[in-house]
């Protein structure tokens, strides 16, 4: 990250509180304007034509916590790198984001949350841990008057500016579609499928439980088996994998509502020498699901944009903090990515899906 810029002295006395409001970052360009004239009027030196630019040239400045479900998952990395690119974007304000990772366990999140409350951030971000322990975050950044735009997986309850979030049930079930006909092209039509979910728990894995359970319904076929990840690593999904591949010898089709899942699985598929007879499809993706795609070891894979996500609720956040109308919600959708599109979709990917290589990282707390 370049080196923010920083507050200019302001040449005068104009008083403390415009002083303090301004190191806050709560006026706008319009309030310093105004407050700035009744401080002339009033007859506060400004220092005339040398003075008042310089005023001008005094920033708003903002303190951001993200607070991400766990930072292993490359997913919530590259989420944090989009608000990151989008804080340095922004001409107009000198922006610091902190990072909490959650370790993706709900009591840390909300420890998290009270610790960026009171050092006094002045939003905060959040990917739930899970949308059931959300309401508690909320509930914390309410009582002290902290907004709070959430990004992705979302929330039973509680106040919010906005929820930023992807269209998991619709690119759960055209990633679905994809697995279908290729199951019924290897002549595997209405066969048995396995799955990997993320959290139940989450609105997110619940749309995407949704999406791909359509899809294998229409084509006649059965999830007859699926478990949760618990630390969403491949190393979890491997194991997995191999066990509802070694109880469901029948099944044909695989689906991985995540990332790691995927990898995990693809490689529990080799290992259980169900290469030849089980098709995978995912959600979510990263370099190395790419190059699966371009091996043809993955059928399909909705690919969600967690940088742009990430752009997005900063931009979100930046409008609510300068007064200016938000949405309540914004979608933003997934790419399907085959092996027959993945070379045309690919420069698309780098930079919405992945993060930009070489950036400096973004504080941790």
């Amino acid at each position: 990250m370049s080196e923010p810029t920083r507050i200019l002295p302001v040449a005068s006395n104009a008083g403390s509180s415009l002083t303090k409001a301004l190191k806050r970052g709560n006026l706008s360009r319009r309030d310093v304007l105004k407050r700035a004239g009744i401080a002339g009027a009033a007859g506060i030196a400004t220092s005339g034509a040398i003075g008042f630019p310089r005023l001008l040239r005094a920033q708003e400045t903002y303190t951001v916590a993200y607070l991400t479900p766990g930072l292993n998952v490359p997913f919530w990395k590259y989420l944090s790198d989009g608000i990151k690119q989008a804080a340095e974007r922004d001409g107009a304000a000198q922006i610091e984001v902190t990072d909490y990772d959650s370790r993706n366990d709900a009591a840390t999140q909300l420890q998290n949350a009270q610790d960026a409350i009171t050092r006094g951030v002045n939003m905060i971000i959040i990917s739930p841990t899970d949308s059931s322990t959300c309401p508690a975050v909320l509930e914390l950044a309410t009582e002290a008057q902290i907004p709070v735009v959430i990004a992705d997986i979302g929330t039973d309850s509680g106040e919010f500016v906005s929820f930023v979030i992807s269209s998991n049930e619709s690119g759960a079930y055209e990633s679905g579609q994809v697995l279908m006909q290729k199951m019924a092209a290897a002549g595997n039509e209405g066969a048995d499928v396995l799955m990997i979910t993320i959290s139940l728990a989450r609105r997110n894995g619940q749309a995407r439980t949704a999406g791909i359970t359509r899809a294998v319904e229409e084509a006649g076929s059965t999830i007859v088996q699926f478990l949760q990840s618990d630390v969403y690593t491949r190393a979890e999904a491997q194991v997995q994998a191999l066990d509802m591949l070694t109880a469901n010898p029948d099944a044909r089709g695989f689906f991985a509502q995540h990332d790691e899942a995927a990898l995990g699985a693809q490689t529990g598929i080799e290992d259980s020498d169900r290469a030849a007879d089980v098709i995978l499809a995912s959600f979510d993706g990263s370099p190395e699901s790419v190059q699966l795609l371009k091996d043809g070891k993955l059928a399909a894979a909705a690919m969600q944009q967690p940088v742009l996500m990430g752009r997005t609720a900063m931009e979100v956040a930046l409008k609510h903090l300068r007064g200016e109308e938000v949405t309540p919600e914004t979608e933003v959708p997934t790419i399907l990515v085959t092996p027959e599109n993945v070379a045309d979709v690919e420069a698309q990917l780098q930079d919405t899906v992945f993060p930009v290589e070489g950036g400096a990282g973004t504080p941790t707390a």
